[in-house]
């Protein structure tokens, strides 16, 4: 693709040469040099929250840059377990699915801003039995509010169940926390400022249940959470109801998602780091420092922007299709007259193929699209390329 020069310019006037510094700005790209089909090609203005349930959404992906990942205090977790695929995004009880047995929830929290949940599991995702870890971490309006939800809703969940019993956690003893000794888990819920963290831990691996590996692993977890906490800026309360879900405008530059076929369970949103992991295989958050990454759009495409062109080809050739494992991913030709890097497979499950993507870089954009058929998946990536290299 071309590139226009817009601010760079030699002037020879009688034998003299002038320069004038500048960056170099890329060309729109045509749509119709591409085939797009019926996708948007044009940025959209997205705005801000007209409904308390958008707010919500829309503090919560805030929130997910914030919350610990189960492998960041322990290495042991590597996936996200199979089987969870559910919204990350907690607003009401639906959101912690059956981590958490309460019909209370909602009327305890009724004034929850906003939640954010993760359960990953320890080996290979082939095996049986794992290890598995939650970790939900919910905001209320101020610490009193969550001084109030926290042990009640502990109270509820541990009453649940008349076989369980009050545990501590030495680290923590404010914590509140409850087992059964006859199985290898443990719940507790912990307030921290303005916000609840909610841990529960399931060891199908444990010969017999272990009170303090149970423990010490919840410690662990919380040793991590609790500093993220601490560096997330909530939305001050008069911004609260109409704030902007789109303020850099990374998900103007992100096609939407269709609503009846929606590839991921959560809604379309922005991010700058880890709630972006929901969507990737993978168990390490290197590409937000080799990509030098900071806004991911999440839609019905995954637009990853770097700071510098620079950085953004290092997360290229981090995510190269070429390099991918043949058992999992199957080379596809690219779309037709596409220009620039990009590289396409067919993913892979026992031979047969389950789904199709296109990765590709441009200035200081790495994409990802996901389609279920090629022709659709052509269109789609098209259709991106010419939105992030819109003006």
């Amino acid at each position: 693709m071309p590139l226009l020069f817009l601010t760079v310019a030699l002037v020879a006037v009688a034998g003299c040469a002038t320069s004038v510094a500048g960056h170099p700005v890329r060309q729109p790209t045509d749509p119709a040099s591409l085939q797009v089909g019926n996708y948007q090609t044009t940025p959209r203005v997205v705005g801000n929250a007209k409904t308390g349930k958008q707010s919500r959404i829309r503090e919560s992906q805030r929130l997910s840059d914030y919350v610990a990942l189960p492998f960041e205090a322990d290495r042991d977790y590597a996936f996200e377990c199979s089987g969870d695929v559910r919204p990350h995004v907690v607003t009401n009880h639906k959101g912690l699915g059956d981590i958490l047995i309460n019909d209370t929830f909602d009327e305890v929290a009724h004034d929850l801003r906003g939640g954010w949940v993760d359960t990953w599991c320890t080996g290979a995702e082939t095996e049986e039995k794992h290890r598995r870890l939650s970790i939900a971490v919910l905001e209320l309006p101020d610490p009193d509010r969550a001084a109030a939800v926290s042990p009640t809703l502990e109270h509820d969940d541990s009453t649940y169940n008349n076989g369980n019993q009050p545990v501590s956690l030495p680290k923590y003893p404010a914590s509140k926390a409850h087992w059964r000794p006859t199985v290898a888990s443990i719940g507790s819920w912990t307030v921290h400022d303005r916000y609840v963290v909610y841990i529960k831990i399931v060891d199908e691996l444990a010969a017999a249940p272990d009170l303090a590996d149970l423990t010490g692993r919840t410690e662990r977890m919380l040793d991590v959470a609790l500093p993220l906490l601490d560096k997330f800026q909530p939305t001050p309360a008069d911004k609260f109801e109409h704030i902007p879900l789109d303020p850099d405008g990374i998900l103007g530059r992100t096609l939407p998602t269709n609503p009846e076929l929606p590839l991921r369970p959560d809604p379309d949103g922005v991010y700058t780091g880890r709630g972006a992991l929901q969507s990737l295989d993978s168990a390490d958050l290197d590409f937000l420092t080799i990509g030098d990454v900071d806004l991911i759009g999440y839609g019905d495409a995954l637009v990853f922007h770097s700071r510098t062109g620079r950085a953004a080809r290092a997360l290229w050739d981090k995510w190269n299709p070429a390099q991918n494992s043949p058992d999992k991913n199957r080379s596809i030709d690219p779309p037709p007259g596409f220009p620039g890097d990009v590289g396409c497979f067919a993913d892979l499950a026992n031979g047969q193929v389950m789904f199709h993507q296109c990765t590709f870089h441009v200035d200081k954009y790495n994409v990802q699209v996901g389609a279920r058929n090629v022709a659709e998946l052509y269109q789609k990536t098209a259709a991106e390329y010419v939105l992030v290299t819109s003006r």
